[in-house]
C-alpha cells in the first residue's frame, strides 16, 4: 500500500480510477480492510499535491463506503505544505474529507478555510478529535473565527468536550455559553477553573451544576478561592451536592473538612451524599478518616446509608478497575464493614444495594450471617451465588427452610459440577429429605 500514492500519481485518470476500483473491491470483504484501506490513505496523501483533481475526486467520494480512507488521506497530508485550493476542494467534495482534515491538519493559516470545513460538518453530531484539534490551534486563530467557529459547534457535544479538554480556557470568552448543555461539560469547566481569571471565576460560581467538577479540581485552587467556594459550599444546597459528592477527602484541609462535615450533618440529602463519598473513598483514606466515617455512621441514619451505598457501589463495580483505580479493602476494613453491617440496618441497606459486592469480601460466614439476617436479600443472594456456592456454608443454607429452597434447589442443580465431593454428598442427602430442595433441583 505504501506504493500506491506514488503510482496514482503517474497515471492517466482512466487508469488511476480502474485501480482504485481493484482495490476498494479486493478489499471489501476483508477482516483487514479498514487497516488497508487507512494505509492506502495515507500513502494517497503523502503525495496528494501530485494526484489529478478527477482522481481524488474518486477517492474521496469513496469515504462515504470506506471512512477509514479519508482518515489516511488527512493523516498523509499532515506535515506537508498545505495548498489552500486543494484543501477547499477536498473539503468541498465530502463531509467525512472534511471532517477528517479538521481533525488531523493544522489549518489556522487558512482560518477562513477552517470555517469553512467547520461549516460544512456542522451538520454532523458524531466528529471525534475535531474538538481537540482546533482546540490546540485555537489561540492561533483570529479573534472573530474563533467565535464564528464556536458558533458553528456551539450545539454539538462531542465537539465541545474534546474542545474545553484541550483548550486553555481562559482563551475562551463567555464559557458559562456552555454549561447546562451536558454534565460532563460542566464537570470539566468546574474541574478547570482554576485557569479562567478572577472576573469569570466570579461568573461561574453561580452555576451549581459544575461543583463536581470544582470538587474534583479543589487542590488546584488557591486558598483564596478554595475559602471562596467553601462559602459557596456554606450557603447554596444545590452546589455543595455536587461539591461533597467528588471532594477527594484525603487531600482536604483540617478546617475545610470540618466545614463540610458540619454542612453534611445539617441535611439529611447532604449526609447522604457525604457518606456515598466516604464509601467511594475507603480504602483510600486516613485511618483517621476512616474512623470518622464509621464513627458518624452510628449517629447520623442518612450518612450510614450513605456511606454504605458508597463501598457497594465501587466494590461491584468494573469502572474502577478499567480507568486503572482498583478498589480494594484490607482485610481488617472488611471487617469493620460487615460488623457495622450487622448492627446498623441503614448502612446494611446501603451495603446491599450493589448485591453483587458481597461476594468480594473474604469473611464468607458472616456474609452469610448478614445474608440470613436480612431475609429480603436471600432470593438474590441464592440467584447470583452460581459457583461461589462452595465458598459458603451449604448446611446453614440447606437449613433455612424457607420458602426460597425451591430456588436453591435450582442454583445447586445448575453448579452441581462445581461443588466439592462434601457439598455434592450433603446435596444429595438433602434431596432425599426435603421435597422443595428435590422439585427445585429437578427443575433445572
Amino acid at each position: 500500500m505504501e506504493r500506491i500514492g506514488d503510482l496514482l500519481s503517474n497515471l492517466p485518470t482512466d487508469y488511476a480510477k480502474a485501480l482504485i476500483q481493484i482495490l476498494t473491491t479486493d478489499n471489501w470483504n476483508r477482516l483487514d480492510r479498514d487497516v488497508n484501506f487507512y494505509q492506502l490513505g495515507l500513502s494517497i496523501g503523502k503525495v496528494v499535491n501530485r494526484i489529478n483533481k478527477e482522481t481524488l475526486k474518486v477517492l474521496v467520494n469513496s469515504c462515504e463506503y470506506y471512512h477509514s480512507l479519508c482518515r489516511g488521506i488527512a493523516r498523509g497530508m499532515d506535515g506537508n505544505e498545505l495548498d489552500r485550493d486543494l484543501v477547499l476542494y477536498l473539503g468541498n467534495l465530502n463531509l467525512v474529507m472534511a471532517m477528517e482534515m479538521l481533525a488531523n491538519l493544522e489549518l489556522y493559516k487558512y482560518p477562513d478555510i477552517m470555517k469553512i470545513l467547520a461549516i460544512n460538518v456542522s451538520q454532523l453530531k458524531h466528529i471525534p478529535n475535531v474538538g481537540s484539534n482546533i482546540a490546540r490551534q485555537f489561540d492561533k486563530l483570529p479573534f472573530e473565527i474563533r467565535r464564528q467557529i464556536l458558533e458553528i459547534f456551539k450545539d454539538n457535544s462531542m465537539f465541545l468536550y474534546e474542545f474545553l479538554q484541550t483548550v486553555n480556557l481562559n482563551k475562551v470568552d463567555n464559557i458559562e455559553n456552555f454549561l447546562n448543555k451536558i454534565k460532563e461539560i460542566d464537570e470539566i469547566i468546574g474541574y478547570r477553573l482554576y485557569e479562567v481569571n478572577d472576573k469569570m471565576k466570579e461568573k461561574l460560581l453561580n452555576f451549581p451544576s459544575i461543583s463536581i467538577g470544582i470538587g474534583k479540581g479543589f487542590q488546584n485552587l488557591s486558598y483564596h478561592w478554595k475559602k471562596k467556594i467553601i462559602e459557596k459550599v456554606k450557603e447554596n444546597k444545590e452546589f455543595a451536592t455536587g461539591f461533597l459528592s467528588s471532594i477527594d477527602l484525603s487531600l482536604l484541609e483540617d478546617e475545610f473538612l470540618d466545614v463540610i462535615i458540619k454542612v453534611g450533618e445539617s441535611d439529611s440529602e447532604l449526609s447522604r451524599v457525604l457518606g456515598r463519598n466516604f464509601g467511594n473513598s475507603l480504602p483510600y483514606l486516613t485511618e483517621d478518616l476512616k474512623s470518622l466515617a464509621f464513627n458518624m455512621s452510628q449517629g447520623n441514619p442518612d450518612f450510614a446509608r450513605g456511606f454504605g451505598e458508597g463501598i457497594s457501589e465501587s466494590l461491584g463495580s468494573f469502572i474502577g478497575f478499567i480507568r486503572g483505580r482498583v478498589y480494594e479493602l484490607k482485610k481488617e476494613d472488611q471487617e469493620r464493614v460487615l460488623d457495622l453491617a450487622l448492627s446498623n440496618d441503614n448502612f446494611a441497606n446501603g451495603l446491599l444495594t450493589t448485591f453483587n459486592a458481597v461476594f468480594f469480601f473474604d469473611n464468607k460466614e458472616k456474609v452469610l450471617e448478614l445474608i440470613i439476617k436480612r431475609e429480603d436479600y436471600l432470593q438474590p443472594f441464592i440467584e447470583q451465588i452460581g459457583r461461589r456456592i462452595n465458598d459458603f456454608d451449604l448446611f446453614k443454607l440447606l437449613s433455612l427452610n424457607s420458602k426460597l429452597t425451591t430456588e436453591l434447589g435450582k442454583t445447586l442443580c445448575r453448579n452441581f459440577i462445581y461443588l466439592s465431593k462434601k457439598n455434592r454428598e450433603l446435596v444429595l442427602e438433602w434431596l432425599s429429605k426435603n421435597k422443595e430442595l428435590k422439585d427445585g433441583f429437578l427443575q433445572c
